[in-house]
């Protein structure tokens, strides 16, 4: 079970903020004030306050002050955001501990059909109150945490009402259990007696938590539980063997014996309960998951419209991907060639693994490449370093030491007394035999190193942390985008190369390259995995040819993506800074300095790079704007469809009228009603729902009814259709029919209705009725 991630894949961020308001802000405030009042007088003599006059007035453009005008609407988003926050760490109690929030230590996640619903109604209950907040009066900085806030609650009701992983996924509740321990016992925020009882209060509930997993987890993919089932057998393990040492090691052996027979009885109760949820998992629920792991596009895209403020097409983002993956290969070609005439990039890649330090000289060796890396830094300007920098490089603990190769651990954003950052190495077991140690060892050879270190440390992840104090936004420090956190580190590797770190090394280069193809697969992987009917042992293939993986790898990155849809966020973001920076310097011209340009990117917290562009480009919102009320309701757009089923003998009484069809159980009593004994159509109500559209009942045959096409606008899908009817002096059949057309759609926001174009945004119809289908040529009088 992996409790801190390897250190090329994604460290936790990140740091402690300050919230701090200088003078010189104070003195701009009061001039910017009095700038305010002369305006309005100007404004009073040239456009007197008459009632046509106020009828048709436009709405005055955002003003950048907080001043006057902004004062009351920026103080309701500081209000509105410290509530949201304040719930979504109740809610998420080891989340918050790992930010450094240490008032819910005692706390373990509610997962209950109760508490999610809670949740539901606390958020959409914000949102509601986001609405009637005037944006355009808002001041730059609190426009962008109303913009944030906004974004990421609807990612939050997507993932509870629609992706639905806490029903799909039972994985997460036994990595969220480990997690809750680790955060606690990890890090010396307070003493060892305080934190106990932190961790006894969070253990003691663990029964709970994984008796709601039971209740919770419905028809999940195969692939989630037999993940599943290898990871909590892994928990088991974690908490018989690795939590104890780390009780000891924070300082549990100087308790009293009390405390410790305590601690030992509460920590077995918790490898009970996960030895039970693995008998469960693997005798109960393994037999009936049979669900998709495919969120759907409608999904994707809008996880993509809340967690990122991406709008991008997903044909356009596929095929941007499959270009720079072509790109990648290339260069990489070129660069092996140049390394080793004639051979394979694969075989090049293996000859640099066997360039490595000893196993002696691991941490040595990768202190002094941070030293290189840090002096080049501060050389080239490539950004202001914090005086703030508290790191220390070791190698990794013995407990955590079959968790990962390298990781980073940052203190988490708030934290006020355990602010130290470790960078931890892990060396070969001495008990391994030669191949497995040389093996291990290529892990860190002397090109792949710098290029982890540079996205784990400097200029990466903890660089972005050292900035965070230079935003008072709390919002945009919590609720951080995964583009932007992982999309920076993935582009410091690349950006640092170009300015000239290592001296121009092809091989320095070719091992950025085979970073950067990683990650590139994992972009096109995901996407097509979710949105275009890739399996996982086609991702599996991909990652084999397309990344040079041995297979081992390669299905631990596809299996990966079955599970974190969005894993595409190092390229997507890294290609959105490099654009953003590519725009900024058309902007500024001559007076473009790299350095200038990263310390205003970090300044803002981590924020989508959307809100970075409004920032830095004055741009007006974009993607920002087009999550301001599920889904995008200022816009209309095309939904695809496919066509299930038709015909006449619906047994449907009544005029035209439409159905929304979201769940396995409705679709079957629907169809035992007009399919007319024919099998049910195949519908995977994960990712899809069902529209019947119904023409009527009709005097005679020859009449029909078939979808031209459906447009979502707002929370209502509008159908267009098309009827046929006999023309004059058919000859037709001499029965009542009831014709209808039923499709296949991907599934819509909770909440959706459905309306024929004509009808769009009037009162929804009168519900149909449904009557026993009649033999075929019995007209009804």
């Amino acid at each position: 079970m992996l409790i801190s991630r390897p250190a090329s894949e994604t460290c936790p961020l990140l740091s402690g903020l300050n919230s701090f308001r200088g003078a010189l802000r104070l003195l701009l405030r009061k001039k910017l004030i009095a700038g305010a009042c002369v305006l309005c007088v100007a404004l009073a003599l040239v456009w007197p306050d008459s009632g046509a006059a106020q009828r048709h007035r436009r709405r005055p453009a955002p003003v950048s002050s907080s001043a006057g005008l902004n004062a009351a609407p920026d103080a309701r988003v500081r209000q509105l955001a410290d509530e949201y926050l304040r719930g979504y760490y109740e809610f998420n109690p080891t989340k918050a501990t790992a930010l450094g929030l240490h008032e819910y230590d005692a706390q373990l996640e509610a997962r209950s059909s109760d508490a999610i619903a809670r949740e539901v109604r606390r958020v959409r209950a914000l949102l509601a109150q986001l609405a009637r907040t005037p944006e355009w009066r808002l001041s730059p900085e609190a426009r962008y945490d109303f913009l944030v806030l906004r974004a990421h609650a609807q990612g939050e009701l997507l993932e509870l009402e629609d992706v639905r992983m806490w029903q799909h996924n039972p994985n997460l509740y036994n990595v969220l259990l480990a997690e809750s321990v680790d955060n606690i016992l990890k890090r010396n925020y307070a003493p060892i007696e305080q934190r106990l009882d932190a961790l006894l209060a969070r253990e003691r509930q663990a029964a709970r938590l994984l008796a709601e997993a039971r209740a919770n987890l419905q028809n999940p993919p195969r692939i989630y539980t037999e993940t599943a089932i290898a990871q909590a057998r892994g928990g088991v393990g974690f908490f018989q063997r690795v939590v104890p040492q780390m009780f000891e090691h924070a300082g549990g052996g100087r308790l009293s014996a009390a405390r410790r027979s305590e601690f030992a009885a509460t920590n077995e109760s918790v490898v009970q309960a996960l030895s039970a949820y693995v008998d469960w998992l693997q005798n109960d629920l393994l037999a009936r998951s049979n669900g998709a792991f495919a969120i759907g596009a409608e999904n994707f895209r809008r996880k993509l419209l809340y967690e990122e403020m991406i709008d991008t097409p997903l044909a356009q983002l596929v095929a941007d991907g499959e270009r720079e993956l072509r790109r990648t290969q290339n260069e990489m070609r070129t660069v092996a060639e140049e390394i080793a005439p004639g051979r394979d990039v694969r075989d090049v890649l293996r000859l640099l693994g066997r360039e490595h330090p000893t196993a002696d000289g691991l941490v040595g060796e990768t202190r002094a490449e941070l030293d290189r890396i840090r002096a080049f830094v501060r050389a080239n300007n490539i950004l202001t370093v914090s005086a703030r920098e508290n790191l220390i490089v070791a190698e990794t603990p013995e407990y955590a030491r079959s968790l990962s190769f390298a990781s980073m651990d940052a203190p988490g954003a708030f934290e006020r007394v355990a602010t130290e950052a470790y960078y931890y190495v892990t060396p070969p077991d001495p008990a391994w035999d030669a191949q497995r140690r040389e093996e291990h060892l290529s892990f860190y050879n002397h090109y792949s190193l710098p290029i982890v270190s540079i996205h784990e440390v400097y200029p990466g992840h903890y660089y972005q942390f050292l900035a965070l104090p230079r935003t008072t936004s709390r919002v945009r420090v919590a609720l951080a985008a995964n583009s932007f956190v992982e999309g920076w580190a993935h582009y410091c590797e690349q950006m640092m190369l170009d300015e000239g770190y290592g001296g121009n090394n092809p091989k320095l280069r070719l091992a950025q390259l085979s970073a950067a193809l990683t990650r590139l697969c994992r972009y096109l992987v995901g996407l097509k995995m979710h949105t275009a009917g890739m399996t996982y042992d086609e991702g599996v293939e991909f990652f084999m040819r397309e990344g040079y993986m041995e297979r081992t790898n390669a299905e631990r990155e596809a299996r990966r993506g079955t599970a974190d849809p969005t894993y595409l966020v190092y390229t997507l973001g890294k290609m959105e800074i490099m654009r953003l920076r590519a725009d900024y310097q058309q902007r500024v011209g001559d007076q473009f300095r790299l350095g200038e340009f990263h310390d205003r990117l970090l300044s803002y917290g981590m924020p989508p790079i959307k809100i970075l562009r409004m920032a830095l480009l004055d741009e007006s919102g974009g993607a920002a704007n087009a999550t301001a009320n599920e889904p995008m309701e200022d816009q209309t757009r095309a939904v695809e469809f496919t066509v299930l089923a038709t015909g006449t003998m619906s047994g449907h009484e009544g005029g035209r009228a439409l159905e929304l069809i979201m769940n396995e159980d409705e679709w079957r009593r629907v169809w035992g009603e007009i399919g007319a004994g024919r099998p049910t159509p195949d519908v995977n109500f994960t990712t899809q729902a069902v529209i019947v559209a119904f023409q009527g009942q009709r005097p005679t045959g020859g009449y029909g009814i078939s979808v031209r096409s459906i447009r979502r606008d707002g929370t209502v899908l509008a159908v267009n259709v098309e009827e046929r009817r006999p023309a004059s002096g058919d000859v037709t059949t001499q029965v009542i029919t009831s014709p209808f057309v039923a499709v296949a759609i991907p599934r819509p926001a909770a909440g959706t209705s459905v309306r024929f174009a004509a009808e769009a945004g009037a009162p929804k119809p009168a519900a149909r009725r449904i009557l026993p289908t009649r033999r075929r040529g019995v007209r009804r009088r």
